[in-house]
C-alpha cells in the first residue's frame, strides 16, 4: 500500500540528513559536513555534545528555535550485543561500538 500524496509530502518535510567526516574534541563531536538534504548545511561543521555510557553513544543538538519553541534533540545509538568492538583513539574501548568502524 502506497502512502499518500500528504504522507509522502510530511515526510519529506520533515527529513533530513547529512554525510561527511567528524572529529571528537572533548564532549562534543563535531560533523564536517560534505553533503546534506538541507542544502545550507552543506561545507559547514554542526557540533553536538557526545555522551558514551556504557553500550550508548548520545548526540545532543545544541538548543535551536523551532516553530518559536526552544528544543534540543538526541540521537541514541545502542550497540547491538552481537555488534563487533572497535577502538576509538581518545574513548575507552569498553565503553561503546562503532559498527562502521573509525573515522
Amino acid at each position: 500500500m502506497a502512502a499518500s500524496v500528504e504522507e509522502r509530502a510530511e515526510a519529506f518535510a520533515t527529513f533530513f540528513a547529512y554525510a561527511g567526516s567528524y572529529s571528537l574534541a572533548g564532549d562534543e563531536i563535531i560533523h564536517h559536513v560534505e553533503i546534506a538534504s538541507v542544502e545550507n548545511w552543506a561545507n559547514t561543521d554542526l557540533v553536538r555534545l557526545v555522551r558514551f555510557e556504557e553500550d550508548r553513544i548520545t548526540l545532543t543538538t545544541p538548543p535551536l528555535s523551532v516553530g518559536g519553541t526552544i528544543q534540543t534533540t538526541e540521537l541514541i545509538w545502542e550497540r547491538h550485543s552481537s555488534s563487533p568492538r572497535v577502538s576509538v583513539p581518545g574513548v575507552d574501548d569498553e565503553m561503546f561500538a562503532w559498527p562502521w568502524g573509525k573515522s
